[in-house]
């Protein structure tokens, strides 16, 4: 059997809670948007989350702060939108605990998320947890990928120098962090936070994958 060498985690929805994200893309640009076009916020919601729908988020457009701005005609920065929200950067109660515990143990640990570079490293650095990571990727910045391309997990492990058996990921989103990775044969768990899912490679929290990655060791 082989042994499970790098744990890869999902950042938002994952580590930490979806506020941020949720705040830059649903309030902060719509809010600019509404002032440069002198109409109503709740009309500016309605037309920039249009606009997202008709890109989607199988597209890298989609997750690129410079893409929407430059679209809307928008005169702010990146930086600006980022920094007027951090303060609504929060990760879950458990997360110091179960980093702690599974790098104790000899894990290498790292993060795969589809936000771009911006977004990652001030999540990272607000919450003072980017000394657990060894590596931390960007998918849509440092590959220029998705996580719906199993090529990306596979370009994660041979940067990493493992094969996708020795690796375990976990994440919030079944197809990008669930079935995606599974194909390649790398360990994936589905993280559900709101306990419907019942499936045995289902999460409820990150306590559980401290759990799972024991039992695991155990029969090896």
């Amino acid at each position: 059997m082989t042994t499970i060498r790098v744990v890869s985690f999902d950042l938002d929805g994952t580590i930490t809670d979806t506020s941020f994200a949720d705040s830059v893309w649903l309030e902060g640009i719509p809010r600019v948007y509404a002032l440069e076009k002198r109409i109503s916020l709740e009309d500016a919601k309605k037309e920039v989350k249009s606009e997202y729908d008709k890109v989607g988020r199988g597209k890298l457009e989609w997750y690129s702060l410079d893409y929407w701005i430059k679209k809307f005609g928008l005169d702010i920065s990146p930086s600006e939108v980022l920094k007027s929200y951090k303060y609504r950067i929060k990760i879950f109660p458990e997360v110091h605990r179960v980093l702690e515990n599974l790098k104790s143990k000899g894990f290498r640990l790292i993060v795969i998320s589809n936000a771009q570079r911006e977004f990652v490293d001030l999540e990272l650095e607000e919450t003072h947890i980017t000394h657990y990571f060894d590596r931390v990727f960007s998918s849509t910045s440092d590959f220029r990928l998705i996580k719906d391309a199993a090529s990306l997990y596979s370009g994660v492990c041979r940067i990493c120098d493992i094969a996708p058996q020795e690796m375990a990921h976990v994440g919030d989103d079944r197809y990008f962090d669930f079935e995606v990775p599974k194909r390649l044969g790398i360990l994936a768990f589905y993280l559900d936070r709101t306990g419907q899912c019942r499936e045995e490679t289902a999460i409820h929290n990150l306590l559980k994958l401290n759990e799972k990655l024991e039992s695991k060791r155990d029969l090896e």
